[in-house]
């Protein structure tokens, strides 16, 4: 695992997943989609549809849009594990609440491939919690709003994941700018410590 890397040389790879519901062990992913993010640019992205090969609950399809009947010739979770590893690779994992989709996509890879992931994540959600304290919530439609972002199609795992992505570039740029940090290490230190004000320049 790569030390000390600086935020402009490093990648990261904001991912969001649509599932079945919240457990990780009990429930599947749905929608998967990754952006890759170096130095404050969009390069790369990757997403699919995802069969669950269970059952949608209904709850899901009226707050995702995705049913059955969509994902029923998507490929399976085992098919996709390898596309996810590759692509994600060692960089940085990003994600808005990153305990949640760090939980799905890690447990997926284990069940499916026997992959075990290791790499960095980085939180959103944490870092909105301490550039943003004022903010009432830090769920990505507030946070997005404020930063005057739009979010493509809302609970669906690109438009979230883009979202994530412009927040993310945004909260780097603050932090090289206005907090001095330089390095990877100091911002996954930052999302833990200490908050911050952040004004819309």
């Amino acid at each position: 695992m790569k030390k000390l890397q600086l935020i402009s040389k490093a990648t990261f790879v904001v991912v969001d997943v649509e599932t079945t519901g919240m457990s990780a062990i009990d429930d599947r992913i749905t929608e998967i989609a990754m952006m890759k993010v170096q130095d404050g640019t969009l390069v790369d992205e990757f997403s699919t549809l995802v069969n669950p090969l269970l059952t949608i609950p209904a709850y899901i399809t009226s707050m995702t849009g995705i049913d059955n009947v969509m994902v029923q010739n998507a490929p399976p979770a085992r098919e996709v594990v390898p596309f996810i590893a590759e692509f994600l690779g060692d960089a940085i994992f990003v994600a808005h609440n990153a305990a949640f989709d760090w939980g799905f996509v890690s447990h997926t890879a284990r069940r499916e491939r026997g992959i075990e992931f290791d790499n960095q994540r980085l939180c959103t959600v944490k870092l909105s919690s301490r550039i943003l304290p004022h903010l009432p919530s830090k769920s990505l439609g507030p946070v997005a709003e404020h930063l005057n972002i739009t979010i493509p199609e809302r609970h669906r795992a690109s438009g979230d994941a883009y979202a994530t992505a412009l927040v993310l570039v945004k909260f780097l740029s603050y932090l090289q700018k206005k907090e001095g940090l330089r390095t990877v290490e100091e911002v996954l230190k930052f999302q833990y410590g200490r908050t911050s004000s952040f004004s819309r320049t």
